[in-house]
């Protein structure tokens, strides 16, 4: 799943103004009729539903869209440069790293203020003259730190994300009664040019959240017609699983997403193992489902009491809070519902001691068992109440 990319997106530039006078027959030299220029094309990011990767943008370095045609002979005007439009999943997040000068005048998807709509004046010694250089503006300064421009919530949202240049006047916009011959047009305003990283975070009604091994994604392969990779080793899950679980309550929501997320370990908010690249995604889940286990070698282990693996469950949960709260606080104020899974290979005596240690603690667990099928449906019917 490709869900980070950084791009330089750069807008068209304006063309430039013409100078250029009438030559008719019987007009030996008339009066201005250079044409002005058309605008650059702009760059439009837009949300699609369905899409579900920036697979798209892998390897893609830079996207630039069409500039303006310059303004030509008997006033006419130039062709604007093509829109580039960008398509994006929902949930992607646009965050500005560095910019050209022209763009710093703009901010927060408003265009171009009145002070960018000009490129300055060019002139002539005389019409068939070539057009004077001037300094480009492609080079992007850096940000201390990068910004959010926008975020993609719903399908079908556009945000334009760099403008195109205006368009130069040319000299019959500058004649005067006391300027009849201007050898004087406009250059092109430049086009915004900005490095941007794409940010995919999954949008999801309810996010898994265990160790590797915890059994989210078989989970996820019951309750939804999702089919992920499982396997009995760590990180068999390499990037997020989405599955669609049905509630048939007939009431409200009968559907919601599950998005199950690659396995945490300790120090994942310090980016160990796999854990930065995929903790962003449990920010947009609305609520969170915590899934227990204890290895089998300890469940058997008759040395260890089961009130010292109650222990060990418990300290798992708070570890799995731990990583949360250390990348982001306000993750914590999702609601959540703690579970337990393989029941299957609990005895009654360990059920009992698990729950009453984490009752004892506020918190309602429930078990379930993935192999057999048992507590699912008293998970489903907890789900359904985060809603």
């Amino acid at each position: 799943m490709i869900d980070l990319v950084k791009l330089v997106l750069a807008a068209g530039d304006g063309g430039n103004g013409k100078v250029s006078f009438r030559r008719e027959k019987f007009v030996t030299k008339g009066g201005p009729d250079g044409g002005d220029a058309g605008n650059g094309g702009s760059i439009i990011i837009r949300s699609k539903a369905g899409m579900t990767t920036l697979r798209d943008y892998a390897g893609v370095r830079l996207v630039k869209a069409q500039s303006g045609k310059n303004g030509d002979r008997r006033k006419k005007i130039g062709e604007k440069g093509e829109d580039k439009i960008l398509e994006v999943p929902v949930g992607t997040v646009i965050y500005l790293l560095g910019e050209n000068k022209i763009s710093t005048k703009k901010r927060n998807n408003t265009l171009l203020g009145e002070e960018a709509l000009h490129g300055g004046k060019y002139y002539l010694e005389e019409e068939n003259q070539g057009i004077p250089p001037r300094d480009p503006d492609d080079q992007i300064k850096l940000l201390d730190e990068k910004l959010e421009l926008f975020v993609f919530k719903e399908a079908d949202q556009e945000f334009l994300v760099c403008q195109g240049g205006k368009g130069g006047r040319g000299s019959v916009q500058f004649k005067s009664s006391v300027k009849t011959t201007p050898l004087e047009a406009e250059y092109g305003v430049f086009g915004e040019q900005k490095l941007l990283q794409f940010e995919l975070k999954l949008l999801a009604d309810l996010g898994l959240v265990g160790f590797p091994n915890a059994g989210k994604s078989t989970f996820l392969s019951k309750v939804t017609k999702a089919n992920p990779k499982i396997a009995n080793y760590p990180f068999t899950t390499i990037e997020p699983n989405l599955g669609i679980m049905y509630l048939g309550s007939g009431q409200g929501k009968d559907e919601l997403v599950i998005a199950d997320i690659p396995g945490l370990i300790e120090g994942a908010s310090e980016g160990k193992g796999l854990g930065l690249d995929f903790l962003r995604h449990i920010e947009n889940c609305k609520s969170l489902m915590f899934i227990l286990f204890l290895d089998e070698a300890v469940i058997f282990d008759e040395e260890v009491s089961d009130q010292q693996k109650a222990e060990m469950l418990w300290h798992q949960y708070e570890q799995l809070r731990k990583e949360l709260s250390e990348y982001d606080s306000k993750m914590l104020e999702k609601r959540s519902i703690v579970t337990i899974n393989k029941i299957d290979i609990y005895t009654s005596e360990q059920i009992d001691a698990f729950r009453s240690y984490f009752i004892e603690k506020d918190i309602n667990v429930i078990l379930f068992s993935t192999f057999t099928n048992n507590g699912l449906e008293e998970v489903k019917k907890a789900i359904a109440k985060t809603l």
